[in-house]
């Protein structure tokens, strides 16, 4: 049997009381690898997320990021720390951390994609529009079968006054995922806005039947 290394944790983080937490944090400590402890550092940052303990998920990922010279790791890293600034709506912020992981090449497609999706809605909420098609551009070509990337496409395709082709990719978001009504709401607002869309643009009626309750937003889709 491997004998597990004891893993430090940032200055000043005790072992908490609370069950679960404790049991995370002892998972993490007693990991047996690089692999083993940056799986459960993961576990441990989505679960202080959830219950809003975001300085002790911000400290954990920083820890990480100043003592180990993976790529893959670090931009990982970067992208949780992108998303706890973007739930936060510090968007500068987490821009910065999804170029920071982007420029560090991460090899697995899936995050490259989330990367590039989440670069182009924070842009689109900084008013950079042009920018924000690019990376939902360069998102789509990674992966075009997921919604998320044609909806901030069309949202950054609106900022810049193209309404047709903004009006294609709210229904294109629809068509990869009709029980996600975020895309359907968005297509309403644009058409509510300008309803001569509705006769220059038959085939959005295709996309103007909600059958779910709207989902919460997200940022990693």
């Amino acid at each position: 049997m491997n004998e597990t290394t004891k893993r430090t944790l940032p200055p000043g983080f005790s072992v908490p009381k609370q069950e679960t937490e404790r049991l995370l944090i002892e998972r993490l400590q007693n990991s047996k690898n690089d692999e083993d402890y940056f799986r459960w550092l993961l576990f441990v940052v989505a679960f202080y997320r959830g219950i809003e303990k975001v300085d002790s998920a911000r400290a954990l990922l920083q820890m990480f990021l100043d003592a180990n010279p993976d790529n893959d790791k670090k931009s990982h890293c970067h992208l949780a720390l992108g998303q706890i600034a973007t739930d936060e709506q510090r968007f500068e912020t987490a821009l910065h951390h999804f170029l920071t992981a982007l420029k560090l090449s991460p090899s697995r497609t899936k995050v490259s994609y989330v990367l590039h999706n989440n670069t182009g809605y924070c842009l689109n909420q900084l008013a950079r529009h042009q920018e924000a098609e690019q990376h939902c551009r360069l998102a789509l070509a990674i992966d075009s079968l997921r919604p998320s990337a044609y909806r901030n496409l069309g949202v950054s395709l609106q900022g810049q006054g193209d309404q047709k082709s903004a009006a294609w990719a709210f229904v294109e978001s629809a068509k990869a995922d009709s029980s996600d009504q975020r895309a359907y709401h968005l297509l309403s607002n644009l058409i509510e806005k300008y309803p001569d869309l509705r006769i220059q643009c038959p085939w959005v009626d295709s996309a103007l039947n909600p059958s779910n309750d709207p989902l919460p937003d997200r940022y990693l889709v």
